[in-house]
């Protein structure tokens, strides 16, 4: 059911529904002239097909057009009949006459009570209200106490409800300390992560690595360099026995670095096996151990960078047929 109610301040007109009289016992606010008023107060119920104010204006034009219409058109008729039975009575307008004159000094009853049935139909619909049922009021009555002392502290807002209804939403507060207390824990995450990443951030993104180097002789740390063993390669190995040398092998091999960065060099771990696969002999080797003299450990296998191993191993009078070699860190 929908109802139409008017602003006391300047007379605008809205379209409620038992729901916004429902949601603040009737106290709307205009959105014309931010006047608050309740709205039950100057309440008419229309029909559900009416969806805005001004589809109710407009039916009451239509109505009145109507009913103006059907009088003039049942006034015809009636103002014909009258003219031809007053032609066919004689002296009509003297009998008239001498009916005014006697009825010249007293009120005329028919109009009187004509009138007082005006009067009181029109102080009626003055009167009137439209009833809601106990449902939209929820129990309370306009006229009792409770209802006449309840302060509503935040009313509906009404603007433009010929289209659309929009209720006062309320302000969520907004918490301050816990707001810098967020921010300030995911400052320290951030921190926490940079911290364990620092190596990698400072081998793929060379251009932060100063940055990091200070912020790590405040704190005390270093940055070394990765040591990813996926992006590392040993290949083309071969062993061979020394011929110059008694119980002597020669261990070569090519380490390949497939990363975009520089990596720290790692350490190689020699298995010599027997002829049925069985370990006689294991041994890691240091980078110090199988690099040139000249070369700088510090600085790491460069980028796409390949280093040729060389190695004398003595074997003693050990039975030697095969080998594995791995990289470790």
């Amino acid at each position: 059911m929908n109802y139409i109610t008017s602003c006391p301040a300047c007379e605008t007109q809205f379209l409620l529904t038992k729901e916004h009289l429902k949601a603040y016992k009737g106290k709307v606010q205009c959105g014309n002239c931010e006047h608050i008023f309740n709205a039950k107060n100057r309440l008419t119920e229309v029909s559900d097909d009416i969806q805005s104010a001004a589809e109710y204006q407009s039916s009451i034009s239509e109505q009145a057009s109507v009913f103006a219409a059907t009088q003039s058109a049942d006034e015809k008729p009636i103002d014909a009949m009258l003219s031809n039975i007053l032609e066919g009575v004689p002296n009509l307008q003297d009998l008239t006459s001498a009916d005014e004159e006697s009825n010249s000094n007293q009120p005329d009853s028919s109009e009187s009570a004509q009138a007082a049935y005006f009067n009181q139909s029109k102080s009626e619909a003055a009167t009137k209200t439209v009833n809601i049922s106990d449902d939209v009021t929820d129990g309370v009555s306009e006229n009792s106490p409770a209802y006449a002392t309840e302060q509503i502290d935040t009313p509906i807002e009404i603007e433009d409800l010929t289209t659309d209804i929009r209720f006062s939403k309320p302000k969520l507060k907004t918490n301050y300390w816990l707001l810098a207390l967020s921010l300030l824990l995911a400052l320290l995450a951030g921190l926490q992560s940079i911290y364990a990443m620092r190596t990698q951030i400072a081998a793929e993104y060379p251009q932060f690595k100063p940055l990091l180097q200070q912020a790590c002789a405040t704190l005390q740390c270093n940055i070394a360099l990765p040591n990813n063993l996926d992006l590392l390669t040993i290949d083309d190995s071969d062993m061979q026995e020394d011929e110059d040398r008694e119980n002597v092998i020669k261990f070569t091999s090519l380490l390949i670095n497939n990363a975009n960065y520089a990596q720290a060099y790692p350490n190689i771990e020699l298995t010599l096996t027997a002829t049925d696969d069985q370990p006689v002999l294991r041994k890691v080797i240091k980078p110090s151990e199988y690099l040139k003299a000249n070369s700088d450990q510090a600085a790491g296998l460069g980028a796409r960078e390949e280093v040729r191993v060389n190695l004398a191993i003595n074997v003693k009078d050990l039975a030697v047929a095969g080998y594995r070699v791995l990289l470790v860190y």
